[in-house]
């Protein structure tokens, strides 16, 4: 594993090697903390007890940081006296609620590995990342949407509806699963009722000595990658990595300097939630406050008006939504609760996919706010590499990801492994103490992840500038290689966003038995409009080279995304594939 850097470094930034090469290594304002995530809220409890740490509308709960750390240390200490042990891995299965938190830091103290699930899992996908790390326990919500988890369990795990409640399961699918544990009244066949395993001991001995000997290096967290471009993979992610990108993170927000609410729009099951979210928020002693178990513009909308925010996070996807709800209640009546909720914005975060100009620029007119922060990284870099600072002026924080995060090395370098000079484009690659682990069980493909020497391949082409500030072009896999000539989506989606009747466009490649491959334009259009293909590719004339004109326009109402919001253009481009048969 990468040796830890950054602990005794010179107050100096290494810009540059010989030749000017894109390196560049940002020290930190301050030095790295060996912590655990439980040690944070801890600290959070001991300073601010009544202090609101988690406020979930859609359940009508609120929990002090006093109350969550006794909440964590009781139910961390009955999943020990269930018979979980430190190392196992324990999922959550569910949206946003009050008792996913507390499973996160019960599993942070008693050494346990939270492993997140995308809520909207079928059944295969659902064994599959079970069977993936060897679940040994999952926490479920009762029903997520229209989905009864035990129903589904039930699917994944055929012996769940024959065993008694209140006991452990035996399943030849899935060895490794032994408790199902139901946030619900009810007592249901195979599984423990969460409030039982809450109350189920008296004495939080065991998890007090399991909490003191946890070394911050050992796993915290096990991130399944989005699953933008196909099969997801298990990124390991320790206490240390965590804990350190959370707090480093939140003071480019400002959240050390006054107290802050969350307004959180994201999954806590991805790491934008569950690290910047849950982590930071013990870290800072801030209050995340819960629109609903899933996004919906209208949640947010009223969780905006009901509450006095001071942050929001959210991806660009969720922001268009939610400018154009806001913007609809705005032009209503009786709309002064929202006008007044929309004041107190001091920074606005989005991440989980890149942001364009005219994005940014609606956000910051809604938010009433200029603090706008890209939370740019990957679940393999716990997560954050780039972000902007205070002093940023507009300009660079909608031209670029930001400035690099402390504690992190970056080189952008070409197909070789060379580095490329300042303002050329390149893989960027990453070194640093939040680096994953690896992925789980997979030796082969964190080798190819991860070189010999640290450095963490990231897939992004990037330019990187002698001032630390870097410029995603997009993604290597994303490129389009239109008859030898090479495209980046992003080149044609920022010349398509400045069209006034465009509301959200993104391009991807598609099989071409002449060229290779061709560019298809993805269009969602603002209410009310209307545009013709030939007017699309008219708009694009003297703004492109003509080769990076979309032969294919696909107008839309919505795009095929993740659980955590990202667009799956892997999937856009099979259902082309599928109208074209």
């Amino acid at each position: 594993m990468l040796t830890r850097r950054g602990l005794f470094i010179p107050i100096v930034i290494v810009r540059k090697i010989s030749g000017g090469h894109s390196y560049f290594h940002n020290p930190g304002s301050e030095a790295l903390r060996a912590v655990t995530v439980g040690q944070l809220l801890d600290a959070a409890a001991a300073e601010w007890p009544d202090r609101k740490a988690v406020v979930s509308i859609h359940e009508n709960k609120t929990l002090t940081f006093s109350e969550a750390h006794v909440q964590s240390e009781r139910l961390g200490a009955g999943l020990l006296a269930l018979g979980l042990q430190p190392g196992d891995r324990i999922a959550t299965f569910g949206g946003n609620t009050v008792h996913w938190y507390v499973t996160a830091m019960a599993a942070a103290k008693a050494g346990l590995i939270l492993t997140g699930l995308n809520p909207n899992y079928e059944k295969d996908e659902v064994l599959f990342t079970l069977r993936k790390v060897g679940v040994k326990a999952i926490v479920a919500d009762p029903v997520y949407k229209t989905t009864n988890y035990h129903h589904l369990l039930s699917r994944v795990v055929p012996e769940l509806s024959d065993a008694p409640s209140s006991s452990p399961i035996a399943s030849q699918s899935l060895p490794t699963l032994k408790y199902v544990i139901i946030a619900s009244d009810e007592n249901l066949p195979g599984s423990f009722r969460y409030d039982d395993i809450l109350n189920s001991t008296q004495s939080n001995s065991k998890l007090l000595e399991v909490s003191k000997n946890l070394d911050p290096d050992q796993p915290f967290n096990i991130q399944f990658t989005s699953g933008t471009t196909g099969t997801p993979k298990a990124a390991v992610l320790s206490h240390f990595g965590a804990a350190n990108n959370a707090h480093f993170f939140g003071k480019r927000c400002g959240f050390h300097n006054q107290p802050s609410s969350i307004c959180l729009q994201v999954p806590f099951f991805h790491v934008f939630g569950t690290v910047l979210g849950i982590v930071g928020g013990a870290d800072h002693a801030a209050t995340l406050v819960l629109p609903g178990p899933s996004f919906n513009k209208r949640d947010t909308v009223r969780a905006l008006s009901k509450h006095k925010c001071t942050a929001i996070y959210g991806t660009p996807t969720m922001y268009v939504d939610v400018c154009e709800a806001i913007k609809d209640e705005l032009n209503g009546k009786g709309n002064e609760e929202l006008r007044s909720g929309l004041q107190g914005f001091k920074v606005v975060v989005s991440g989980g996919a890149l942001c364009t100009p005219q994005l940014f620029s609606e956000i910051s007119h809604t938010f009433n706010c200029t603090n706008l922060q890209s939370a740019f990284g990957m679940s393999e870099t716990s997560p954050i590499t780039f972000t902007n600072t205070y002093k940023d002026t507009f300009e660079q924080r909608t031209s670029s990801v930001g400035f690099v995060a402390d504690h992190q090395e970056v080189k952008v370098v070409d197909a070789e492994g060379r580095m490329v000079p300042f303002g050329t484009p390149g893989e960027a690659w990453y070194r640093g103490y939040s680096t994953m682990l690896g992925y789980w069980g997979d030796e082969a493909q964190t080798g190819e992840m991860i070189t010999k020497s640290g450095w963490l391949k990231s897939g992004d082409q990037l330019v990187l500038n002698e001032d630390g500030y870097g410029t995603v072009v997009g993604r290597l896999k994303d490129q389009i290689n239109r008859g030898g000539e090479k495209i980046m989506p992003s080149e044609v989606e920022n010349i398509l966003q400045t069209h006034p009747e465009i509301q959200e466009v993104h391009v991807h490649g598609v099989p071409d038995k002449r060229m290779g491959e061709e560019v298809c334009a993805c269009i969602r259009l603002m209410n009310g409009c209307q545009l013709t293909e030939e007017e699309v590719k008219s708009f694009c004339k003297g703004k492109i080279a003509r080769y990076k004109i979309p032969k294919y326009i696909r107008f839309m109402e919505d795009f095929p995304k993740t659980g955590s919001g990202k667009i799956q253009k892997f999937m856009l481009r099979k259902q082309f594939e599928e109208l074209q048969r």
